[in-house]
């Protein structure tokens, strides 16, 4: 990232985070927190269906692209074939904690998912627009039934879990 076009990353984060506050309108999720370089989405379970939350990370996905593509590609000339989103998801019980007078939550679920998200670029040579999900949530979620909700199984180090050193999980593509 160049100093001279943080102003065009910063733009982009906000057009994200536009874009959520948009989704959030119409979807049952809370946007929890910006973390590092991406946020942490928490949906009350069971308040949406697999096939739902797929198309809605479809949408983020095309959101962040088309964003990218017009303000840093075709201004910094940059490449973005390797440049995507990339998801975890985990289902579980979260504990709700008031810190400083906001609300933070503690869990596995939120360890697990964040770590998958990490572990996304671990299991593909380009992990733009993919997504590694838990056994659980896949089967909460009711995915599988068709073929583009179906994935792959893979396995994965996650670091921190219990039981992380061989952690299988599904990844599903968003986007072709």
């Amino acid at each position: 990232m160049s100093t001279d076009n943080q102003r065009r990353w910063r733009n982009l984060l906000i057009g994200m985070k536009k874009a959520l506050f948009q989704e959030a309108a119409g979807n049952p999720f809370e946007i929890y927190k910006f973390v590092g370089d991406g946020w942490i989405l928490l949906f009350e379970d069971p308040s949406i269906s697999g096939p739902t939350l797929l198309r809605l990370l479809m949408r983020l996905s095309l959101t962040y692209q088309h964003l990218f593509h017009h303000g840093i590609c075709a201004v910094l000339g940059v490449s973005d074939h390797l440049t995507g989103l990339t998801f975890g998801i985990d289902s579980g019980r979260l504990v709700q904690i008031v810190m400083d007078g906001k609300d933070e939550y503690i869990g596995r679920a939120l360890n697990v998912a964040s770590r998958l998200q990490g572990a996304v670029k671990e299991t593909d040579k380009d992990p733009s627009d993919k997504l590694l999900i838990t056994k659980n949530a896949y089967s909460r979620l009711k995915l599988g039934r068709t073929k583009t909700s179906r994935g792959s199984l893979v396995e994965c180090k996650l670091r921190n879990v219990a039981g992380g050193q061989k952690y299988q999980v599904r990844k599903l593509t968003l986007l072709p």
